[in-house]
Parts: C-alpha cells; sequence; structure tokens
C-alpha cells in the first residue's frame, strides 16, 4: 500500500504513453473500462496516503491534478461525439433545398428545370414534375445513370446512420465513464477521510 502513489504515476504515465504511440488499442472501451476503475480506486487511495504525511503534504496534489487531466480528456472525448453526433443528424435531416425545389419553376431555361429535377432524384429518389420549354409540366423520368447515382446516395446515407449510431453509443459510454470515474474517486475519498477520522477518535479515546 505504501507504494499506491508510485505504482498510480506509474500506471498514468504508462497510459498518456500508450495512449499517444497506440491510441486505436487505448480508445477501446473494454481497456479504458479498466483503467477507468482503476484510476478511481487509485487516485483517491493515493491522494489520502500522501495527504495524511506533512512532509508530502503538498505532493498529494498531483493526484487530484491528475483526476482532472482524466476529466478533461473524457470532456474532449463527450464534446467530440456530441458534435459528430448533431453533425450527421443535421445532415440526414435535411430534407430537399427550397431554391433546388424553386428551380423546377423559375429557372431561366427549361433544360435547367430539367437538371434540377435531376438532382432531386439522385439526392432523395423523388420524381417531381418540372417546367418544360413550353412552358407546361412534366414529370421526370429518370435514367439508368440517375438510379444508379441515388443507390450510391442510398448507400452513403445508410453509412452516415451507422456513424451516428456509433458516436451516439460512444457519446453514452463516455458519460458512463465520467460518472465512474468522479462517482467512485468522491466516494471512496469521502470514506477514507472519515475512516481516518473515526481512527484519530479512537486514538484519543484510548489516551483518554
Amino acid at each position: 500500500m505504501k507504494k499506491l502513489p508510485g505504482i498510480t504515476l506509474l500506471i498514468w504515465g504508462g497510459f498518456l504513453l500508450g495512449l499517444w504511440l497506440y491510441p486505436e488499442m487505448f480508445q477501446q472501451d473494454a481497456i479504458q473500462f479498466v483503467l477507468i476503475v482503476l484510476f478511481s480506486v487509485f487516485l483517491p487511495v493515493s491522494f489520502w496516503q500522501v495527504a495524511r504525511q506533512e512532509k508530502k503534504k503538498y505532493f498529494s496534489l498531483i493526484f487530484l491534478g491528475i483526476l482532472i487531466v482524466n476529466i478533461f480528456l473524457l470532456g474532449m472525448i463527450i464534446r467530440g461525439n456530441l458534435i459528430m453526433q448533431q453533425q450527421i443528424s443535421v445532415e440526414l435531416n435535411r430534407g430537399i433545398e427550397q431554391k433546388l425545389a424553386e428551380y423546377l419553376v423559375t429557372a431561366a431555361t427549361g433544360k435547367q428545370r430539367r437538371i434540377a429535377a435531376r438532382l432531386i432524384y439522385q439526392q432523395h429518389g423523388v420524381v417531381l414534375a418540372f417546367k418544360n420549354e413550353s412552358g407546361s409540366y412534366a414529370l421526370y423520368v429518370p435514367s439508368k445513370v440517375d438510379k444508379k447515382k441515388f443507390q450510391e446516395n442510398f448507400f452513403a446515407r445508410n453509412d452516415l446512420k451507422l456513424k451516428r449510431g456509433q458516436f451516439t453509443a460512444s457519446l453514452f459510454t463516455a458519460l458512463v465513464f465520467f460518472m465512474i470515474h468522479v462517482g467512485l474517486f468522491i466516494t471512496l475519498l469521502v470514506f477514507l477521510v472519515l475512516y481516518d477520522r473515526g481512527e484519530k477518535h479512537n486514538d484519543k479515546g484510548i489516551q483518554a
């Protein structure tokens, strides 16, 4: 137990080094969960042990600093996942652009109005009528190229949906890790402080 503060610093240093050299491995949920639980136990115990020593009292602040850095890293992960999730959601929820829909009628030539109908089909798979050269309305008939382009866009949207699900899962995991880390640290530290006070009270009772 006396060597625990040194072991904690060594493990944390190894974690930072591993995160820098092998980010893909150290960013895996299983490894992060083990490390989060480990640090949630080791940090408060190490802080408590060092803070009890009069000559090393200020040295204990290092472990609070490690906690702050860990919280900052988790916060960055949460923020990054949330931003990416929101950006993908905006892209997926984007409907037919109003200006592009207006070009079906307002574009200068019938060819341009037909191109607008073609782009709408390629992006959304919706067949719309456009104003042709004669001033009447004609339903756009998609070609094989248009259908192939729509399929590509369809699969691309499905990929975005999968990515959104991955970012949502990562966001949830990071939030759980954050609560575990902070919750365990505070709970264990409070327990150790109360335990220490109880020991001192018993010592005073024995001396009396």
